[in-house]
């Protein structure tokens, strides 16, 4: 039963391992593509958070051209309870011009990199913790 709690462990840490890597991958990799253009807040989504409590995360939805003039709308994946951002607010937009309708609000983008660095070491952990574990049990 120990090992069976080992295993699990192991597969945890290699999932958020691999997972902190691919999202610290993927937004260095917009970022390096992205583009630069004034936008505005347009709307406020409220989406809830799965929490004991149920919160509620106010997500800016914002509108923003291309430089080619296409007018865009977006909702920024990075919400806030009372939001950051009130309608009217004018804000920077950073846009994939390969995919313009994926966009980020250029003041919320160090967000995720603390959580993306925290679960590519709380992966590494549980996945080391689960091998020095297994190895072990199955010594004895």
């Amino acid at each position: 039963m120990v090992m069976v709690g080992f295993v699990v462990m192991l597969l945890v840490g290699v999932v958020h391992l691999v997972k902190g890597v691919r999202s610290s991958g993927s937004d260095r990799r917009f970022l390096a593509r992205a583009v630069r253009v004034p936008g505005v807040v347009v709307d406020v989504s409220w989406e809830s958070v799965v929490t004991a409590g149920g919160v509620q995360l106010g997500m800016p939805v914002f509108q923003y051209h291309t430089r080619e003039g296409r007018p865009m709308r977006a909702t920024d994946p990075v919400g806030a309870n009372p939001p950051r951002f009130r309608p009217g607010t004018p804000v920077a937009v950073l846009y994939d011009p390969k995919a313009p309708h994926v966009a980020k609000l250029e003041a919320n983008l160090g967000t995720g990199k603390g959580l993306n660095m925290l679960s590519a070491v709380m992966g590494t952990v549980a996945t080391i913790a689960g091998l020095i574990g297994l190895v072990v049990v199955l010594s004895e």
